[in-house]
């Protein structure tokens, strides 16, 4: 079902603004984007759930996304880029969106040694509360990553549980 262009407006700004507080490390304000109950999974192009230190990527709330992703992103610098949404209502105050994105993050203090860049698709899930629209769920699939050589030998040694970084 159609999206009215408000709707769609909304929306893509509060996931500009999700790529832009994860990039600029503004923790604080992702309750501005994300309900507190937002369940948010990132996947591999195969459909297993992405891990990093073995630890799943796939959050039951908004706060334990930003308190795993401050830790792990406190020593990295991340950009988000995202396509025009794909918008659909699925029910009264419900939107289903998906976008296209890619994403790059450098280690800090590495040389730019260690490097990782992916893309893939968004599918998401938008809520209205309280007139404003917030994102409900986040599944990521990735349809590729690239990484530096020294990053694949970092995530082999994390896969070994050997301590790395």
């Amino acid at each position: 079902m159609s999206v009215p262009l408000e709707v769609e407006a909304a929306i893509s700004r509060k996931k500009a603004q999700y790529g832009r507080f994860i990039d600029t490390k503004q923790w604080d304000k992702f309750h501005q984007v994300a309900l507190p109950e937002a369940q948010l999974g990132f996947f591999d192009p195969d459909g297993t759930v992405l891990k990093v230190g073995g630890t799943p990527l796939a959050f039951s709330s908004a706060e334990s996304f930003t308190t795993f992703f401050a830790k792990f992103f406190a020593r990295a610098e991340t950009l988000h880029m995202f396509g025009p949404g794909e918008f659909d209502a699925i029910a009264p105050g419900q939107v289903k969106a998906i976008w296209a994105m890619e994403d790059q993050l450098i280690m800090k203090g590495t040389a730019n040694l260690i490097e990782l860049r992916g893309g893939g698709y968004y599918h998401e899930v938008w809520k209205r509360k309280d007139g404003e629209w917030f994102l409900a769920s986040l599944r990521l699939e990735r349809t590729y990553t690239k990484m530096s050589f020294v990053a694949q030998v970092f995530s082999f040694l994390q896969r070994l549980g050997l301590p790395v970084l």
